[in-house]
């Protein structure tokens, strides 16, 4: 893929290379709802219906640039299933847990993990550039 492949998307086609490198236009250029990711993409019925939900457990961000990497045809490729919500997640099981790798009971302060006696996850951000359909700290990233 060549440097200036995300001109081919005709939202982002006049936005000079200077401005699409820099680490704040992509944060506040993420796609954050279901309009702004039918501009770019074609979705699936599952795609269209999470990407439409407002609220429950799991929230949209995708940076410019991760979507000038995805194949818009392909519900398949990695790189959107990385990045775009699918209805299955909002189904939950019996057997589903909120916080599935127990850091809660081992955060003495907000943001900080210490499971171990000698190292710490030290949780900077409570936003991510992009929220990963895989992240088991979802419970705690998104949230302001």
């Amino acid at each position: 893929m060549s440097v200036e492949a995300y001109r081919r998307i005709p939202l982002w086609k006049d936005v000079p290379l200077e401005q699409w490198e820099t680490y704040g236009w992509q944060m506040r250029n993420r796609i954050t709802t279901v309009e702004q990711l039918r501009q770019v993409i074609c979705l699936t019925p599952s795609e269209e219906a999470a990407c439409s939900k407002r609220d429950g457990r799991f929230i949209m961000g995708i940076p410019p640039y991760w979507v000038a990497l995805m194949d818009a045809d392909d519900p398949t490729c990695p790189i959107r299933r990385q990045a775009v919500p699918l209805e299955e997640e909002y189904y939950t099981s019996p057997n589903d847990l909120r916080d599935p790798l127990a850091e809660d009971s081992h955060m003495p302060v907000p943001g900080l993990v210490h499971r171990y006696p000698d190292r710490v996850l030290l949780l900077v951000v409570e936003i991510c550039a992009m929220y990963c359909r895989f992240c088991t700290r979802s419970r705690v990233v998104g949230t302001t």
